[in-house]
């Protein structure tokens, strides 16, 4: 075994080329000389002092496989000496620099030089990590370490306006963190005088530009600027300074898209024969009570401090009644004239409250706050219906129709006598009608915007040829389409969100519920047969669900 290991010594030998990189390994045929294997050369490579040196793999292979069999003396390069490498990776979008350090095999380690020639190789100049080149350094190698980090931009803030009056009306019902409408008192009228400040426009920030690692600036987006719609009734902008918006007259101010609205208001003591019916282009108070047979219209809110009898009162927005909404005759479905003439028919776009509400009709486009009762009466909200504080124990629904999308809750609904009492929630025909409609306004506006843009560009190629004063009425027009065609988006967008909140939709019964009550949800139906404790009707998978 001796004899055969030193033949194989004698006939192989490693030396190093003249310039000292390359590992030689020469072979010297002799009669009947044993195979060797990769553990016997790299044992001999080692003990020859080459054990760092990078070995070739491939000559290897092809130096084990001649050893035995060569008949020839032949000579292979089988490895050399490597100094550490550099390698620097970019990120696509150029935010980011990674460095992977490649360990020496018998040559140099890694130096700073070589770190600095790669990334100037790559053309990295920015967010240069300098503490982690310390590391890598001492440790002589590395696998993808960050080495370089962009600075992203920070886009400028929009513009924005602030409402420098307190307790403002909102005329856009809005959805709290629970995704109910937040209700709130709807309290009396605010007023503002000629002249007074309402809105104060704060311009957009332009943003701060970023670099990514090869130095190249990336541009901020600036924020977008807040307008005032130039279509704001009984407002303007103030002429001294066009940052605020001031009362054109004295009023009622209503927040709405873009700015805010003051509506004139009036007062009456009453409203009877002696006034006759009412139709006014603002919001009237009425300091005691509307008689039967009356009719109100208003735009803006209408506020009775005392009641409102067998009248019709129809308002653009709130309408809000201290006391109580009694008619005087039983609400049916499709009623006759005189039947019509018995009953109170309230409709408002915005929210209505009462103490008591019995015999009437009540259409909301945001929801219906009563303080005690509701009594045969048909109710529809678009988006909830409470009768009684939360929580107090009080409020009963007795009789009639009780509708909305979102919620209807009261301490007690039905009777002990089993009156048939209807709470459908869930379903609402309104909201589809409104998105349709919303849909056909934006075609409309889009239109209209495409015909405004043609006209802008026609003018910009051919100023001589547009008469005086054209150019400022079409840039007028495309500023005033850009802010009705955001506020429907906005309103398209609230639409599709409470289309899917009514698939949540519940009914909250606080204490009791008797015999007699039908709960509907989503076209789904659950007749209460007998008195039970309050609870909360939802719809599950297979019906309705009672916890």
């Amino acid at each position: 075994m001796g004899e055969a290991q030193d033949a194989q010594d004698q006939a192989l030998t490693l030396s190093v080329s003249d310039d000292g990189r390359k590992l030689l390994a020469s072979v010297s045929p002799a009669e009947n000389l044993s195979p060797i294997d990769l553990d016997w050369l790299r044992e001999k490579i080692s003990a020859a002092g080459h054990a760092q040196i990078f070995l070739f793999e491939p000559a290897l292979a092809q130096l084990i496989k001649q050893f035995s069999t060569a008949r020839e003396p032949f000579s292979l390069e089988i490895g050399e000496v490597r100094d550490a490498r550099a390698a620097v990776e970019v990120a696509t979008d150029k935010m980011t620099a990674w460095l992977t350090v490649t360990p020496p095999c018998g040559g140099a380690a890694i130096t700073r030089e070589q770190i600095d020639r790669a990334l100037a190789e790559n053309n990295i100049t920015t967010g240069i990590i300098e503490s982690e080149f310390e590391r890598v350094l001492e440790s002589g190698a590395s696998d993808k370490v960050l080495i370089a980090q962009g600075r992203e931009p920070v886009h400028g803030e929009d513009g924005r306006l602030q409402c420098l009056i307190a307790m403002v009306k909102d005329r856009h019902p809005h959805l709290d963190e629970h995704d109910i409408a937040n209700y709130r008192d709807l309290g009396g009228i605010l007023t503002v005088h000629q002249g007074d400040r309402l809105m104060q426009k704060h311009p957009p920030t332009p943003g701060e530009a970023g670099e990514n690692v090869l130095g190249q600036v990336i541009p901020a987006k600036p924020g977008k600027e807040a307008m005032y719609s130039p279509q704001l009734n009984g407002a303007l902008v103030d002429p001294e300074d066009p940052a605020f918006l001031i009362a054109e007259i004295s009023g009622q101010p209503v927040e709405v898209s873009h700015g805010m609205t003051v509506e004139p208001t009036v007062t009456l003591q009453t409203v009877d024969l002696s006034t006759g019916n009412v139709d006014f282009d603002g919001t009237i108070h009425i300091a005691r009570d509307v008689h039967s047979g009356m009719t109100i219209r208003a735009t803006g809110d209408i506020h009775v401090d005392g009641t409102v009898e067998a009248a019709t009162l129809d308002a653009g927005g709130d309408i809000i009644v201290k006391g109580g909404i009694i008619g005087h005759g039983e609400v049916l479905g499709h009623p006759d004239e005189k039947q019509q003439a018995d009953i109170a028919r309230i409709r408002c776009k915005g929210s209505c409250s009462a103490h008591f509400i019995e015999n009437a009709s009540v259409e909301t486009g945001d929801s219906i706050l009563v303080a005690n009762l509701v009594m045969q009466s048909e109710l529809a909200a678009l988006n909830q219906i409470m009768v009684g504080k939360p929580g107090s124990g009080t409020g009963r629904i007795v009789g009639g129709l009780t509708e909305a999308t979102l919620l209807v809750q009261a301490a007690t609904i039905g009777s002990p006598s089993g009156v048939k009492t209807r709470v459908m929630v869930g379903s609402n025909p309104y909201l589809h009608e409104k998105l349709k409609r919303a849909n056909q306004f934006l075609d409309a506006k889009a239109t209209e915007m495409i015909e405004v843009v043609k006209l802008l560009n026609f003018i910009g190629s051919h100023p001589e040829r547009i008469p005086a004063g054209i150019l400022a009425k079409a840039e007028n027009t495309q500023m005033a389409l850009m802010l009705d065609i955001e506020t429907l988006q906005e309103e398209r967008e609230q639409i599709e969100l409470e289309l899917v909140l009514s698939m949540d939709a519940k009914v909250v019964i606080e204490k009791t519920i008797f015999g007699g009550v039908q709960i509907e949800i989503g076209g789904k139906i659950h007749q209460a047969d007998i008195q039970r404790s309050g609870g909360t009707f939802t719809l599950g998978e297979e019906g309705i669900v009672f916890q």
